[in-house]
């Protein structure tokens, strides 16, 4: 089926590269996004609500994040989604 859809001059600068980048038509870049949209509008994640201070520093003004420590704030969050 064709449509007709209008773009704003730059969007659509952005897409013909977009597409050139990827080796692909204009018409396949937009199906994809629109196939994108469609798919997300069903499976819409849940936003979690988080409290504040996430991450509390034992100095205040400062704090030093390790990835050992955003890794298990991670694993608190994820278990508390499985309860």
């Amino acid at each position: 089926m064709k449509a007709t859809i209008e773009f704003d001059d730059d969007l659509y600068r952005q897409l013909k590269t977009a597409a050139a980048q990827r080796g692909a038509k204009i018409k396949e870049l937009v199906a994809e996004g629109v196939r994108l949209v469609l798919r997300g509008a069903d499976t819409q994640t849940k936003s979690r609500r988080i409290k504040l201070p996430a991450v509390k520093s034992r100095k205040p003004g400062t704090l030093r994040l390790t990835n050992k420590m955003i890794a298990e704030y991670e694993a608190d969050l994820d278990s508390e989604d499985g309860e």
